[in-house]
């Protein structure tokens, strides 16, 4: 599979992804962009300083003007974008995925990411054509960023109360910025995993697999915290467990920032993924807000943000998009809202998620599909599902039936197609997946 994908450049280091490369995605985006001064930042795993000197080595040879913000959460490197007017920016991260991997995520203006239909894909073919460096060289400057950082966020929060919260960081870069951030919103912060190191020695650094969250769950009852948070390995992720160091799903993380945001911005347009429970819908709906659908992914999502001028998007992954955030992801931003939110409610994060709407939701299940054959299996189920139920073609195959619905996509990231469905009842739940999963993989083996 191709290290460019749909919203970002992936692979394993050395083998897909490697120093040359790196030079040569350089050389490419700075003639992509034209010309202007780009921002570059790197998350803390061992291949990063590598990818990242060669990375800014093409985009001088290219004639950008390079600012290197050094090592820092991926929602940072897109504010020094934005706060710094910029033309552009690069941050070498591997995000989620394990520690062999490592990636580059390349935004233009205001720090919104390229997906591969508005700049990726033009990157990959300036790659493979061999973009050529220019006789005048850019220039290089180093800047901290973080303080300005600190302080937008911290300014824009109103805590009514002092909340007692454990950070979980997973040893990725979103540690300690988070932890001053809470701590000069008055809280007692507990740090778990604070230290960025890019072995992850602890457990991996993706919030969206509860094995991940059980160091964080034991923390917040040990210490009686009101809620927990994690951060995936750069930053622009979270997950949430609450007083009683229960998981807090993600869509019902999701339904509480809409009901505070649409408080605030009545009649505004909210935008949802594809993946998304039924209760997040419902929840726009509910408080006069409007739906707005996307496929599944943080250049997607922020295209939909713009171009329909939304104040919130997320992502059942963990990623929300605030407005006055500038529209791009950031974990540690959308914590911040949900604590505020906390503070202000006089409840305890339990009692919060108990006041929604209840849905029986599965997890993300990805059973393992050729990347040579998924789509094709994705456009054949679409065609044995006809009749089941309203059918949305979007990103992937979803059926949406009078009681439950369920999603089969092709993978962005890896050799997989993506499951999940969901229902009103635990019967009806069941029912649902045991059917898709069997005519799942009955199409895989009869494509085989």
């Amino acid at each position: 599979m191709s290290i460019f994908r749909a919203y970002d450049i992936r692979g394993v280091y050395p083998d897909q992804l490697n120093g040359d490369t790196a030079y040569k995605i350089g050389l490419a985006f700075g003639s992509f962009l034209g010309k202007g001064k780009v921002a570059i930042g790197a998350d803390a795993r061992k291949s990063s300083p590598d990818l990242s000197d060669r990375l800014a080595k093409g985009m001088l040879e290219s004639g950008l003007d390079v600012v290197n913000v050094g090592m820092v959460p991926t929602p940072v490197l897109y504010f020094a974008v934005v706060r710094g007017k910029l033309n552009g920016g690069t941050m070498v991260t591997g995000s989620h995925n394990s520690k062999e991997f490592n990636g580059i995520k390349l935004c233009g203006k205001n720090g919104i990411c390229f997906s591969y239909e508005s700049g990726i894909g033009e990157v990959e073919k300036l790659v493979r054509s061999g973009a050529s460096p220019k006789k005048a060289l850019g220039t290089f400057v180093e800047k901290k960023i973080e303080k300005d950082y600190v302080d937008f966020v911290v300014k824009g929060a109103d805590f009514r109360r002092p909340l007692k919260v454990v950070i979980d960081a997973g040893n990725g870069v979103a540690g300690k910025i988070s932890s001053e951030i809470f701590r000069k919103l008055g809280c007692e912060v507990i740090e778990l995993h604070c230290e960025p190191d890019g072995d992850f020695p602890n457990h991996h650094p993706d919030p969206l697999v509860p094995e991940n969250l059980k160091d964080l769950q034991a923390k917040v009852k040990e210490t009686k915290a009101d809620a927990g948070i994690a951060y995936d390995g750069d930053g622009d992720r979270m997950g949430v467990v609450d007083d009683k160091g229960n998981v807090f799903p993600s869509n019902k993380v999701y339904a509480l920032l809409i009901e505070n945001v649409l408080r605030k911005n009545p009649g505004a347009k909210v935008v949802h993924e594809i993946l998304s429970s039924k209760l997040v819908e419902d929840t726009i709906v509910t408080m006069g807000g409007i739906p707005v659908l996307s496929k599944v992914g943080h250049s997607y999502i922020e295209e939909k943000m713009i171009g329909e001028r939304c104040v919130l998007g997320g992502e059942t992954s963990g990623h929300y998009y605030f407005r006055e955030s500038f529209n791009y992801d950031d974990g540690i931003f959308a914590s911040v809202r949900l604590a505020e939110l906390l503070s202000q409610s006089g409840k305890r994060m339990s009692e919060l998620g108990n006041s929604l709407p209840k849905y029986v939701t599965s997890e993300d299940t990805r059973v393992f599909c050729h990347d040579e054959t998924k789509f094709m299996v994705v456009e054949r189920l679409g065609e044995k599902f006809k009749g089941l139920g309203k059918i949305i073609t979007l990103d992937g195959v979803k059926v949406v039936m009078k009681n439950s619905w369920f999603i089969v996509r092709a993978s962005n990231t890896q050799p997989a197609l993506v499951l999940r469905w969901e229902a009103g009842n635990e019967k009806e739940f069941k029912r649902t997946g045991d059917f898709l999963l069997k005519e799942v993989e009955k199409e895989i083996k009869s494509i085989s």
